[in-house]
């Protein structure tokens, strides 16, 4: 960004069009606020809201603050999220009213870890609470791969459970079963080429049981295990132009839209941007498809301890874990966005011009600076001035960690 008068004009840009928001708490039943973010969205069927870092406290809070509001007040259906697919049935079910309890059902119902997050728990007990009095739903739907791009286990047995039993089943379930994401990296890479070949030979023989089901949920429970077990091997691979990954949460989304009136996205900024990062995004591949029908909200942030993961030896899958401090570039939207002024504010960007956001080209992404043009990739931005991990996150995934190099 240059400095000086395009910077000052930036800020005048940003400061006219800035709305503080009051709070994050989700359950504060004054919404006044939130009008604008009802102005924003409009008639629109999907909203995208994303998070520049997963694992933030801030970040689920606002989710569910405007996943409310937009139930409540704008007739919304469901909620999408960065999380397995067949895994999300669970969750779906409980939210309905179904048996169980929150805390097992977040657990293994949400891929990630992110089930163990207390303001996403918060979030999923509000949706049955909901729907217990109300007959208009809301539903809860996982997009992504199954098992947290590591482990093909639960996926595997959820689309065992929608089948007939098969001969090879239960050897198939125990092969798959690898463990949590950093346990499970580690078992996959010291499998022998025979069992790896076993388990993507029965994944794909299961993958075409569930299409030859008839039911479109199980054919979806084995599209998402068969594109995890291609990330896996490395039959699926991202390339300038293709993000596997992501085609499987577009193609989710859309199935989900045949369903569904409106429905909330929750995903990182890296997959709800309508820009291309690291090949075709989410955001990129929904946006000739839905037009003015999407509204894309971005998260920007500036201060705060959030954990970072780092790989000390990728062939050996060793990693370490800790708290680290965010450091935006001066350069950065995320330090202009702050400069704004309210800690907490929505800026709609659709009207404005790369000249009016000062030419700021960079943006944070978990902890790192890329180089980005926020204008294009998103409607608007919510700042959040400063976040915070969520309680217990850095220890599960130190313990995570240990138990991976404990199998080496």
């Amino acid at each position: 960004m240059s400095v000086g008068s395009s910077e000052s004009e930036a800020l005048d840009s940003l400061r006219a069009l800035a709305v503080p928001l009051h709070t994050l708490d989700p359950a504060d039943p004054d919404i006044s606020d939130l009008a604008a973010v009802g102005d924003l969205v409009g008639d629109a069927r999907v909203v995208s809201i994303g998070e520049s870092a997963h694992g933030v406290r801030e970040f689920y809070q606002l989710k569910d603050r405007l996943l409310r509001y937009l139930v409540s007040e704008r007739g919304f259906t469901a909620f999408v999220m960065e999380s397995g697919f067949p895994e999300g049935l669970a969750v779906n079910d409980w939210v309905l009213g179904g048996a169980g309890t929150l805390d097992p059902v977040a657990d293994t119902g949400i891929t990630y870890g992110f089930g163990r997050c207390a303001e996403m728990r918060a979030q999923l007990q509000w949706m049955r609470d909901w729907n217990a009095t109300r007959d208009s739903k809301v539903r809860f739907y996982g997009m992504d791969v199954a098992g947290s791009i590591a482990n093909p286990g639960p996926g595997v047995a959820i689309c065992q459970a929608r089948l007939a039993p098969a001969p090879g089943d239960a050897a198939l379930r125990e092969l798959a079963e690898l463990g949590e994401q950093f346990e499970a990296r580690a078992r996959y890479a010291g499998m022998a080429p025979l069992d790896r070949a076993r388990l993507s030979n029965g994944i794909a023989a299961l993958a075409q049981r569930s299409r030859d089901s008839g039911d479109d949920v199980t054919e979806r429970c084995g599209r998402a295990v068969a594109y995890l077990d291609g990330l896996l091997s490395g039959a699926l691979v991202y390339t300038g132009d293709r993000n596997p990954r992501d085609e499987l949460m577009a193609d989710t989304v859309r199935w989900i839209l045949e369903r569904e009136e409106r429905i909330v996205i929750g995903a990182h900024n890296g997959h709800i941007q309508r820009s291309s990062q690291y090949g075709a995004t989410l955001g990129q591949m929904l946006a000739p498809v839905l037009g003015d029908e999407m509204v894309v909200i971005g998260t920007t942030y500036a201060s705060g301890d959030l954990q970072r993961v780092q790989v000390l030896d990728e062939a050996t899958t060793r990693f370490s874990v800790g708290l680290e401090a965010i450091q935006p570039s001066p350069q950065s939207i995320d330090a202009l966005m702050d400069r704004v002024g309210p800690p907490l504010h929505l800026v709609d960007l659709r009207g404005m011009s790369e000249a009016q956001l000062g030419g700021a080209r960079q943006m944070l992404f978990n902890h790192d600076v890329y180089d980005f043009a926020p204008k294009g990739a998103f409607d608007a931005l919510i700042h959040v001035r400063h976040v915070t991990s969520v309680d217990g996150l850095v220890e599960a995934s130190r313990a995570s960690i240990a138990r991976a190099e404990s199998l080496a």
